[in-house]
This record gives structure tokens, sequence and C-alpha cells, in this order.
């Protein structure tokens, strides 16, 4: 028994172990995976042609004037619009985004479907395309409190006047945040295009593990300053500590919910295990309870014909 009972220990230590790390390692590699796939589009990007990059530039601009001039639009003009997948063939991501203030470096991908939002940024259809300019409004969704990655789960953090950049084409667009708003799913007024400005919106839910409310940090374009990019990054790094420790606290809930069923099944183990133990132990001591009560007769009658 007690051998059994110092497997189950280590089994169940393991397994403890096993899920608080699981949010750890699982996040290092979907940023692996993000990693490999930022380098694929900038490698694609750096084998096109001029050309070809200004041409998908143009064809973008045509899609977002007509998301800017969408109440005019006429039926005739149906046939000469731009398709929102054939404007920029890149590759499977259409950019990327850096937020160095909360560690985010992700490649974004058109759409916003589950599978997308699993592994990055999804880019909302019907929002102006990220390449920037006036009378556009690009809207980037990502998830919250994923245990498999991080995403945009620090998305709180940021403050009006942070910055965070767009690396689109050849481009790198810098956007500083101007507003933070809390709103309900429905209600979408704020990410309407503003005439004459150029915004991009990042979109997650809230409250954290909640999700009733979306949040969204809207930022302003701004002059990109190369230097102004890496100073963000260089006073990140140094207040960096905890990885790990903060890694479990932003995955709480999810967390609590596995240890908790980790334990009950594994207690509902135990608990089987010693009860099929009882009941062996009952079935073997039953036959030797009988042959005892067969033997007592025999020892009386052996008594009755010593006395004869």
């Amino acid at each position: 028994m007690d051998k059994k009972r110092a497997w189950f220990i280590a089994i169940l230590f393991l397994s403890g172990l096993c899920i608080t790390l699981y949010p750890f390692v699982s996040n290092l590699i979907a940023q692996s995976n993000a990693s490999r796939a930022i380098a694929e589009y900038d490698e694609q990007i750096a084998q096109m042609d001029q050309e070809d990059i200004d041409a998908a530039r143009e064809a973008a601009m045509k899609y977002n004037e007509q998301l800017s001039n969408a109440v005019t639009l006429s039926i005739d003009q149906e046939d000469e619009s731009i398709s929102y997948l054939d404007l920029i063939d890149v590759g499977e991501s259409i950019g990327f985004i850096d937020i160095p203030k909360i560690d985010v470096y992700l490649p974004i991908y058109n759409g916003t479907s589950d599978e997308v939002l699993q592994k990055g940024v999804g880019h909302l259809e019907q929002s102006s395309y990220p390449i920037g300019g006036e009378n556009t409004h690009s809207v980037l969704t990502g998830h919250r409190g994923l245990p498999s990655a991080v995403l945009f789960t620090d998305l709180d953090k940021l403050e009006v006047g942070d910055l965070f950049y767009l690396h689109v084409l050849d481009e790198i667009l810098a956007y500083r945040v101007d507003q933070v708003k809390i709103v309900l799913p429905e209600e979408i007024d704020d990410l309407k295009i503003v005439p004459g400005e150029d915004h991009c919106t990042l979109v997650t839910c809230h409250p954290y593990a909640i999700n009733t409310h979306r949040m969204l940090v809207r930022g302003i374009r701004t002059e990109y300053i190369p230097e102004e990019e890496e100073e963000q990054h260089v006073t990140y790094s140094e207040l960096q500590s905890g990885t790990l420790t903060k890694r479990i606290v932003d995955v709480w809930p999810w967390l609590l919910v596995s240890l908790a069923i980790m334990a009950v099944v594994e207690t509902g183990i135990f608990l089987l295990i010693v009860k099929r133990k009882n009941q062996k132990k009952e079935s073997e001591e039953k036959p030797k309870k009988k042959i005892k009560n067969k033997e007592r007769p025999q020892r009386k009658s052996r008594r009755k014909d010593n006395k004869d």
C-alpha cells in the first residue's frame, strides 16, 4: 500500500507541475510560431519588386476609399469594387503589430475567425485595410487570457500617449493611443471612420475572464521615429521580471479550474483503488472463515470418539 501511495503522490505532483507549466511552455511555442510567421512575411516583402509593392498598396488604398464612401456607392459601381481577399497577396499574414509597452509582437491575419485569433491578431473585415491614410480606421482584434498564448492579455495596461506600430508592406505605421473605452459588443460607433483622420483600434474582451464587454484602445497616426520605438523596447526589457509568475497570474481562471478538475479526478481514482483493495481483502478473508467453520464440527466429533 505504501508503494502505491508513493506512486499516487508522484503522479499527483507531476500532473500539477504539468498543468502549472503548460501556459508558460505553450506561450513559448506560440511566440516561436508568431516569430516564424513574421520572418516569413519580411522575407516575402524583401523578395517583392517595388512595382508589386506599390500596386498592392494602391489596391488597398482603393479598397479603403470605397469604405469611406460606402454611403454614396451605387449598384453601378459594384463591379469595380475590390475584393477584400484580393488586396495584398504576400503570404499567410498581411503584416505584424508591435506594442513595446506590453511586449506584443504578433502577425496580423485576414479575418477574425477563431483559427486566426488562436495564433495572432485578426483584421476586422469592413474596416480599413491597415496601410494608413486620411479617412481610414482599421480595427485589429485579439484574444485575451488564453492558456496557450498571451496575445492581447495585457492590452488593459495601455494608456493614452502609449505607442504601437503596424508593419505592413515596406512601411512602419506609428499610432499613439488617444482613447481607451469599454463598450458593449453591439456598440460600434467608436469604430467608425473619423473624416480626415487616420485611426487604428485594438479590440479585446473585457473584463478579464468574464468577457461581457469589449475594450477599445484607439490610436491616432503619428510620425514614426525609429529611435523612439527602440527606446520603448529597452525600457520594457528593464522593467520585465518574473515571467513565469506573471504568466501563471495571467491564466489563473483556467489554472484554477484545471487544478480543481485534476484533484477531483485523481481523488476519485485513489478512492476507487482503495475500495477495490478492500473488496479484494474481504473476498480473500471469506474462504478462510468458511474453512474454520467446517473444521469446528470435526473436532467435536473426534472428542466424542475418544470418550467412547
